[in-house]
């Protein structure tokens, strides 16, 4: 009999031990889900992905990187995204990069070029210039010291903006055949 209630015990220890590591598993997976978000409550990104990868397989001049569409996107950064306000209320948003690790070398981002356009291929502001920006042309986001914003602007109530981000290699990087690589994440607040 007593060797019957041990193995019962048991039996509940081990039920009892699996639960808890179960649950302490899903609540770790659910915390980070939600720390991987890039909304804020009020404002959403919303894209297939939220990351551009580039390798350093060719660079290319402005007037080309301005004409990267989602057929020769390849080799380049290439994202269609949409901003969408959640709320009844006009909302002040920021659009913003985050540069990821590279488990390669790491191309100096001095050589990335960005072009953000709206949906019918219209470049904001500081897309229209001479020189077109690379990373180290935006402002680093306060209370986010490890992004930087590309664009801010307003969103009316319950609507949704849409842009085209291209990501390229500028014209003035050697191209070799050292394997480097580049990695951002795109998201969007309000702020």
């Amino acid at each position: 009999m007593n060797k019957k209630k041990f193995k019962y015990i048991l039996y509940l220890l081990v039920i009892i031990v699996v639960l808890f590591f179960c649950s302490v598993g899903l609540i770790m997976a659910f915390k980070d889900k939600k720390a991987a978000n890039v909304n804020s409550e009020d404002v959403s990104y919303i894209a297939d992905s939220n990351a551009i990868n580039i390798k350093n397989i060719v660079s290319v001049s402005e007037v080309f990187g301005k004409s990267i569409d989602e057929e020769n996107g390849g080799a380049f950064g290439y994202l269609h995204f949409e901003v969408k306000n959640n709320t009844n209320e006009e909302r002040n948003y920021q659009v913003y990069i985050t540069k990821q690790d590279s488990t390669v070398d790491e191309i100096n981002p001095n050589y990335i070029t960005f072009y953000l356009t709206d949906s019918n291929n219209k470049p904001f502001e500081l897309y229209t210039g001479n020189k077109l920006p690379n990373y180290d042309d935006f402002s680093v986001i306060e209370d986010k010291p490890d992004s930087k914003e590309i664009y801010n602007g307003t969103i009316k109530a319950n609507e949704t903006s849409k842009f085209i981000l291209r990501v390229w290699i500028n014209d003035s990087y050697v191209v070799t055949s050292k394997e480097e690589s580049i990695a951002f994440e795109i998201g969007a607040r309000a702020i």
